[in-house]
Order: C-alpha cells, then sequence, then structure tokens
C-alpha cells in the first residue's frame, strides 16, 4: 500500500524563491568595527541553501509573497542580508554542521537504520502536521570536516511511502521553479 501526504497548497513553482543557489563571490557576514572591503567571513559563492531553505518557509508559513526576483541578489543587498542571517540561523548554533559530520561517519548500515527510525519519522510528522521541514542532504562521507560543504539543504513538503521506499518532495534552492525534484534513499537528517 502506498501513503502519501503533503502540505497543503506548497509547490516550489509558486512559493520558492525563483533564482538559484548562485551567488558572486564574496563575503557573507562582515565584522565589525574592521575595514569592511578588507575584512569578511564565509564566501557566498559557496552557497546559501539553509538560508534560502528557511526563508521560503518563513514566507510561506507567514502566507507572505515570495520576491519575484530570477537572479540572485548582489553581496550587501537586502534580500542578501535577510539570507545570511537566515542561513546563520539554519546552522543552529553549529549543530546542524555538527549533524551533518556525524551522519557523514556512520557506516552505511547505521546511517540507513538512523534514517528510518530517526530522521524519516521526524520529518513525516512535519509534513504530517501541515509543516515544511528542513532536510539535510548528507553527501559527504568520512570524518573530514572539509567536506561539509558537499552537503546541502531543501526544503520538504510531500512524501510517498510505498513498501521500504521513501520519497519526499522538496524545494531545492539549486533548482528554482521545478515541482519534480525527488529525494530518495540518501542519507538525509531533519534540521530545526
Amino acid at each position: 500500500m502506498v501513503e502519501s501526504n503533503a502540505v497543503p497548497d506548497f509547490l516550489p513553482s509558486t512559493h520558492g524563491l525563483r533564482f538559484s543557489n548562485q551567488f558572486e563571490p564574496g563575503p557573507t557576514v562582515r565584522l565589525g568595527l574592521f575595514d569592511p572591503r578588507m575584512v569578511g567571513v564565509g564566501d557566498a559563492s559557496a552557497g546559501l541553501c539553509g538560508g534560502m531553505s528557511w526563508f521560503v518557509r518563513e514566507r510561506f508559513e507567514a502566507g507572505r509573497p515570495i520576491e519575484p526576483d530570477v537572479v540572485a541578489p548582489s553581496n550587501g543587498s537586502a534580500l542578501f542580508r535577510t539570507l545570511v542571517r537566515r542561513q546563520v540561523l539554519s546552522l543552529d548554533w553549529l549543530r546542524t554542521p555538527f549533524a551533518f559530520w556525524r551522519m557523514g561517519i556512520l557506516s552505511a548500515e547505521r546511517a540507513g537504520r538512523r534514517v528510518r527510525e530517526v530522521e524519516w519519522p521526524r520529518i513525516r510528522a512535519d509534513i504530517d502536521a501541515g509543516r515544511l521541514s528542513m532536510v539535510g542532504l548528507v553527501r559527504h562521507q568520512g570524518h573530514s570536516p572539509w567536506r561539509l560543504t558537499q552537503s546541502h539543504q531543501v526544503l520538504a513538503y510531500a512524501y510517498e511511502v510505498d513498501g521500504e521506499a521513501i520519497s519526499i518532495r522538496a524545494y531545492d534552492p539549486n533548482l528554482p521553479g521545478r515541482d519534480d525534484v525527488v529525494v530518495t534513499e540518501e542519507r538525509f537528517i531533519r534540521l530545526p
């Protein structure tokens, strides 16, 4: 028997940002008293997928429309700063990078068990309650923290379960306007 559910009225093509997660190189955060032209933390070209997903969820929950921009905002613009703030929130005081790292060091068997027993039930509960769920796609394996940038954040809005097979439909900041993005058989984690 196939089970499915979706957050009512949400579609990435309607409620997602219309530009891709591709930003010009440059610092995402400026450090206070230092010369802002010389010192910055982070690099926007590494992406702001967590901030974009958080922003879309926040806007949808508030019933507010999404910006019509089809080009990523420039570094320092109001929307860019908003996305950076949401990116920082998505890191959850560094618990998110730690969760990505922890899942990446697990064996395939242990990671699969954690997905089925812990992460998937939390994502499903969100969607069943009509809430969009932040999901981290763990795309690295091993102990190196430098590989964490290979991982990615998306926003789950629907699922289908067919026996053991789990398919999650998601807003993916890398693929704007697409309602056909499906996450299957990956190491994934539910994020705050």
